[in-house]
């Protein structure tokens, strides 16, 4: 059937189709709300949502992604270059709370009662209100840590074990010894009472030790900036929604601070930022992988199938690329992401040209783009044998 329909008409069925099996009660909650399915860079199929509630969104993404696998499948099977489907979720009101994307193998998972490897093999983009309140308190709490222990660091090297004493202002030793009476009695070394600071305690010690620090956050006005967390940090304590602008600045705040604490401490730069990193670009680099055409000498001599295969193939390059500059980067990986995002695109733009010389009909040039393809191919190659997949774990 799938030969007389065209992808727009197999679309429309499957939306209907959802419409018919909720309202038979096969697929619940009848609160969901399947309002279309959009196609994402000529490669990925993209289901709109309004979920029932925020809370259960993730379950209720797995339902339309096992609806959407079934469905595609025999007589409305999707055409080859649709090699991954999507869910976006939104509020009434239009705002996304939640995009995953998984690989059309993935979503099947959903189908089989295999959630958790759903859950695990997916890309997720979470925005729902709970996820930034629990992502503001982690992201606050990193800061804290990260920047006790860059202070107690700095300090210690330009004024020994007793830089508590020399180097911490005398009303904020004041409060935290009146803080801290209880837990520690009346003696306690500097490691033991930073412990008891909070962010305005630890801006005004770095402040007030500033040649200290100028070489980790480089500008005095810019940390200063930084620290005004008052505000986000009252909303999250007393789990008030946090705004996605909020959100967004918190995220700018952390790089930012996190990344200057890495200079002093490595080891502060948590880890579980490090492995999301790794994970997501992992799947990304696995998955475009799988895409690199395999073209024989029986599959040359039929052109239309030739270019359907580098079609695909740019697409999959393209998707990549977009999904690879979506990714958030820990601090202290800049360079090296910003490296990969550069093999990359010159990847890409390479395969652009050879297409756009082979529907000119320019043969020359199509010669001189495959041979830069091959190159920044091998670039590319080069640089995830070095250093990419030894990050990722391969």
């Amino acid at each position: 059937m799938n030969t007389r329909l065209s992808l727009e008409e197999l679309i429309k069925l499957a939306v209907e189709g959802f419409g018919m099996l909720q309202g038979s009660g096969q697929i619940e909650p009848p609160e969901l709300e399947l309002s279309s399915m959009v196609v994402l860079n000529d490669s990925v199929l993209v289901a709109l949502i309004v979920p029932s509630d925020s809370i259960g969104i993730k379950i209720e993404a797995c339902t339309v992604m096992s609806f959407m696998s079934g469905f595609f499948e025999d007589d409305f099977a999707l055409p080859p270059n649709i090699r991954s489907l999507g869910v976006r979720a939104f509020t009434s009101d239009g705002d996304e709370l939640m995009y995953v994307l998984s690989s059309r193998e993935t979503a099947r998972y959903c189908g089989q009662g295999r959630a958790i490897e759903w859950l695990g093999n997916s890309l997720f983009q979470d925005n729902t209100p709970e996820h930034r309140v629990a992502r503001a308190k982690m992201v606050i709490s990193r800061i804290e840590t990260g920047l006790r222990t860059a202070v107690a660091k700095r300090l210690e090297q330009s004024h020994g074990s007793d830089w508590w004493a020399a180097a911490v202002p005398k009303p904020i030793k004041d409060e935290v010894a009146q803080t801290s009476k209880k837990a520690l009695g009346g003696t306690a070394s500097g490691v033991q009472l930073i412990e008891y600071t909070y962010l305005r305690h630890l801006k005004d010690i770095v402040l007030q030790n500033w040649r200290r620090f100028d070489a980790d956050f480089a500008d005095a006005s810019r940390f200063e900036r930084a620290m005004e967390l008052n505000g986000i940090r009252r909303d999250e304590s007393h789990n008030r929604p946090i705004s996605v602008v909020q959100m967004t600045a918190l995220e700018g705040l952390y790089s930012y601070l996190a990344g200057a604490v890495a200079g002093v401490d490595p080891n502060a730069v948590p880890g579980y930022l490090v492995e999301n990193w790794r994970g997501r670009l992992g799947a990304i680099v696995r998955e475009t992988s799988h895409a690199m055409p395999d073209i024989s000498d029986k599959d040359r001599q039929d052109p239309g199938l030739v270019r359907e295969k580098f079609d695909g193939y740019a697409a999959a390059l393209s998707d990549g690329l977009g999904r690879v500059k979506s990714v958030v980067v820990p601090p202290g990986k800049e360079a090296l992401h910003s490296e990969l995002l550069d093999h990359w695109t010159a990847l890409y733009d390479a395969l652009d040209d050879m297409r756009v010389a082979a529907d000119s009909g320019d043969t020359e040039r199509l010669s001189a783009a495959a041979g830069r393809h091959e190159r920044e191919l091998g670039h590319l190659r080069s640089f995830a044998a070095t250093y990419l997949l030894s990050e990722l774990g391969h």
